[in-house]
């Protein structure tokens, strides 16, 4: 009987991570195709029309937002969190190494498998690969916006943007890792810490585009990226005991 629940949860991870995966390149599909969805929610927050829309002698806009000091101090606020997150992660881990007693309670491996999550998606996925290759110019840097680049779709390595551009965004990458830490909790802590984390990830996300840092596409599919690796992790560690008949509780 508990093997057979074990397996079933291997099959969810699974399942999720392939479900993600299809939704993440569905998304990435609809916002390339459809790039007016991206300038028109970044317009929502820019202060004039479209700077390509503008009659000769007026003045082009700005995103406003990003000028306000609670703006600001939100944004490093929030910013922060995933590193206090990894290093209380790392700290547990010393604390667990020196003591067997604390490594007796907590999910060594699980917490473990959460860094590697963190840098496979935050790190070499988000900022290793997708910003450094991509040439995106963030909402800010087009034409359409005050700036000087041309605007490109999600997804388009033809951008001039040359370093650290907008697609996709990394704040939100590390936001979407916050909720996948989320599933390392027994179900009675999840419930009632699950929805101020949920809450601060997604207004990571948001007020990097009010802001005029990155897209909506930019930050949706940064959050998601994170919360598709970590669950092919967990799907990845259940399939690996499966393999080696082992039965692994908790």
């Amino acid at each position: 009987m508990i093997t057979l629940q074990i397996a079933a949860r291997r099959r969810t991870y699974a399942e999720a991570f392939f479900i993600l995966v299809a939704l993440w390149f569905s998304l990435l599909a609809i916002f390339h195709a459809w790039p007016m969805i991206d300038i028109r929610i970044s317009a929502l927050f820019f202060s004039s029309p479209l700077c390509m829309e503008l009659s000769p002698g007026n003045s082009c806009g700005s995103f406003t937002i990003g000028a306000e000091t609670w703006a600001r101090t939100l944004r490093w606020t929030l910013y922060a969190l995933p590193y206090v997150a990894a290093a209380t992660i790392l700290a547990a881990l010393v604390l667990a190494g020196v003591s067997r007693r604390v490594r007796n309670y907590l999910p060594v491996r699980r917490l473990w498998l959460s860094l590697a999550s963190l840098g496979v998606s935050a790190g070499l996925i988000t900022s290793l690969l997708f910003k450094e290759q991509f040439g995106r110019p963030r909402p800010s840097q087009t034409d359409l916006f005050g700036g000087q680049m041309t605007f490109m779709p999600a997804g388009s390595f033809g951008g001039a943007c040359e370093r650290n551009c907008s697609f996709i965004s990394g704040e939100a990458s590390g936001a979407g890792w916050l909720i996948g830490l989320l599933l390392l909790l027994p179900p009675r802590y999840r419930t009632w810490i699950a929805p101020p984390v949920i809450i601060a990830s997604v207004t990571t996300a948001a007020l990097r585009v009010v802001v005029g840092a990155h897209y909506a596409s930019d930050a949706t599919l940064g959050v998601l990226v994170s919360v598709t690796v970590f669950a092919g992790m967990l799907a990845l560690e259940e399939a690996i005991d499966e393999r080696k008949g082992g039965i692994r509780i908790g």
